[in-house]
């Protein structure tokens, strides 16, 4: 009876075994029964392709619209933007004078536009100098619209400054909406004193 017994045992063993070894040798992985527990071998090395290199950007005066400037730096006049400067200025200038608009306009009076004949020609007697054309708001509207007119007011100003024939790239606008006002007012008084354009060297 204890013969029978172990032979059965080890033909369960026997079977065992076989089976184990059949199921390895298919897998083409394992190459012993005894690495049937060993992690499967990945199929793929990566999930990219290799040596697949990335697509060229494409170019943005192909990509863009007709008539949209926003992706040539462009500032709306058709004249290139320049970046606002990020150094500390050497400060104001008092041949470069501030000009003033009037409630909710961009537009350059006569008094600014004398006062800017006056600027560009300061600015071509002194070549390399960068200025900064800061635009400026009071405090009525709201901070965004604030922000887009003090742009607006700062981009005719370098407009028309170019249109003399200084040098655009050395024309730096930037707009500071209501937040910097040179009068703390909240009347007409001090609202005219902060609808403005003033310069700044560099």
């Amino acid at each position: 009876m204890r013969h029978r017994s172990t032979y059965a045992r080890m033909l369960f063993l026997t079977l065992a075994v076989a089976v184990f070894g059949t199921a390895c040798s298919k897998t083409g992985t394992r190459n012993h029964w005894w690495e049937f527990w060993k992690p499967k071998a990945p199929q793929v090395g990566s999930i990219y392709p290799s040596a697949t290199p990335l697509p060229p950007p494409p170019d943005v005066v192909a990509s863009r619209a007709p008539g949209d400037v926003s992706a040539l730096g462009m500032d709306g006049t058709g004249i290139p933007a320049a970046e606002p400067l990020r150094t500390d200025p050497r400060g104001s200038v008092a041949a470069l004078q501030t000009i003033y608009f009037d409630y909710d306009s961009a537009a350059l009076n006569d008094t600014s536009l004398a006062a800017l004949d006056g600027n560009s020609q300061w600015i071509t007697t002194n070549p390399g100098v960068q200025i900064s054309v800061e635009g400026h708001c009071d405090e009525r509207g709201t901070i965004e619209y604030n922000y887009n007119l003090g742009q607006q007011r700062a981009d005719a100003t370098r407009e028309q400054i170019a249109a003399k024939g200084v040098d655009a790239n050395t024309l730096h606008t930037i707009s500071y909406g209501e937040d910097r006002p040179v009068d703390t007012g909240h009347d007409e008084t001090a609202w005219t004193k902060n609808r403005r354009v003033q310069f700044l060297v560099y």
